[in-house]
Order: C-alpha cells, then structure tokens, then sequence
C-alpha cells in the first residue's frame, strides 16, 4: 500500500519549513527509476527502510546511495530515484531560503547534489535519528524532529527579508513579471540580489524565475490539454521555449510526461505548492 502525508510545521517554524512529510510504500514499489523534476527546495530525509538510489543519470545509471539522514540539494535538470525494497522515509522540505537559518553554508553549493546531513547540521543529526527511529508513529515522530529544530533555529538572516519579498513579488503578480522589473521597482541592484539568492537559495534570481515558471506550467498542464494555452498562461515566447525547458526539467516532452508512470512528480505536483 502507497502512502503519503504532509503536516505543517508549528508556527515559530513556518517561515523556514515548507512541510514535514512521509512515505511508505512495500517492496519494490519504485523498482524502475522515477523522476525527480526540480522544485526550488532542500530536503532534509531519514530512511527508515531498505536503501535508495538517488540521482540517478545517464551518466551516473547507479545513482548516489549514502545511509543515515541526508540533504538533498535543490536541482536544475532531471534525475531519477530507485528504490530497492521497502520504502519508509521521513522528510522535511525546507522553503526557498529556510535552510540559510540553520546553516551558515551558501546553499549554491548544494545544487544537484546528495550529502550526509551531518556535514551541514553536525552530529546531532545522527543521535536524531536514532531518536526518531525508536518510534513506529509518525506524529510522534514528527513532534520530535519539529521541537528539534526549534531548538535549533537560528537567527533570521537579513537578507532572507528581499528573497521572501522577490519571491512573492514572481508568485502573486499577475504577469510574469521579470527580475529586472523587480529590480527597477525596489531599487536593488541585480548583482546584489545574484548575491543573496545564490547564498540563501542557491539559484541565480533568473534561474529561479525559470524553475518557477516551469513548475507552474507542469501544474497546468493537468488542466488543459493545449500547450498554446499553457505557454500563454504561463508567459512562455512561444511552444519550443517551452518544450525546451520541459525536455530539460522532466527529461521528455509534455505529451509524453502525460503518459507516463510519474510516481515522485505527480506527488509533488499534487501537493508542492509553487
């Protein structure tokens, strides 16, 4: 049986953690490779069941596999996850710029890349989950891993104030505005804003707006059947810009994306928002 479940971090945390999550699954039950198309975040998650292969390539077909609790970097092209047995995952998505509250490392240096958690969030992080895995409940669970990092949270940093301004200023208007009209509105210099998004979020501002945009086209497409209606929505030039960010993000083409078995994408898709 297939599960999954998100919950919402408590108040004190909302701004840095976008959702606690789970997955069970039985054996075998991503036993070809999944893709894991990019969605702006880190990921911290603990396995609890058999090993995974994570980001997988043509060039790297075995993928990187690592025990203990790990940080999955945010990514800019596709890659895909394997299973080997049992899935049982506990994780925590990080918001845009939520890790730079718990790590003075620029998260630019994680982009595409799987680490031991430890190498980020020091030792601790192992005797947490060996806390974590003498529960069998996933609320209590969850309980502990969210009063952990309360205790852990750090100050704010200043700048994580103009990523949350930008961010929403790129999700709520109601064009697709461009990182220099932002840039025009509020007075930042670009090179600046380059600065802090590559060391809060780990992407250019440009890229970002880029990964942004695509997410929310592959959401419309579960609504309609037209790429033209999708590129206009979405302020795509024309349908190759976007069949070409596609091919780069999913690793095929919409039509096909449609047909096949997405299992990690349609969850994500399903329940991440934009």
């Amino acid at each position: 049986m297939f599960y999954y479940r998100q919950y919402y971090p408590s108040i004190q945390l909302a701004d840095f953690i976008e959702c606690y999550w789970v997955l069970h699954a039985p054996d075998r039950f991503v036993d070809v490779p999944d893709r894991l198309i990019p969605g702006g975040r880190v990921e911290l998650i603990f396995n609890f069941g058999d090993p995974t292969d994570w980001l997988i390539t043509a060039d790297n077909p075995h993928g990187t596999r690592l025990s203990g609790p790990v940080i999955m970097g945010q990514r800019n092209q596709i890659f895909y996850v394997k299973s080997t047995g049992k899935i049982r995952m506990l994780g925590m998505r990080f918001k845009p710029g939520g890790l730079a509250s718990f790590t003075n490392v620029p998260i630019s240096d994680l982009l595409n890349i799987l680490l031991p958690a430890e190498l980020l969030l020091g030792k601790a992080v192992k005797s947490l989950e060996m806390r974590l895995s003498d529960y069998s409940d996933d609320d209590k669970r969850i309980q502990l891993l969210d009063a952990v990092l309360k205790a852990e949270l750090r100050n704010t940093p200043t700048d994580l104030l103009v990523v949350n301004q930008t961010i929403d200023m790129l999700r709520n208007s109601r064009d697709d505005i461009s990182i220099d009209t932002i840039c025009q509105q509020t007075g930042w210099y670009y090179k600046k804003l380059e600065r802090v998004f590559l060391k809060n979020i780990g992407y250019t501002p440009k890229h970002y707006h880029k990964i942004l945009r695509f997410n929310k086209a592959v959401r419309y497409m579960r609504t309609t059947n037209t790429l033209t209606d999708v590129c206009h929505v979405c302020n795509y030039f024309d349908q190759a810009h976007f069949i070409r960010d596609f091919r780069l993000f999913t690793g095929t083409t919409p039509s096909q994306f449609k047909k096949d078995d997405n299992k990690i994408a349609d969850i994500l898709i399903k329940h991440q928002p934009v």
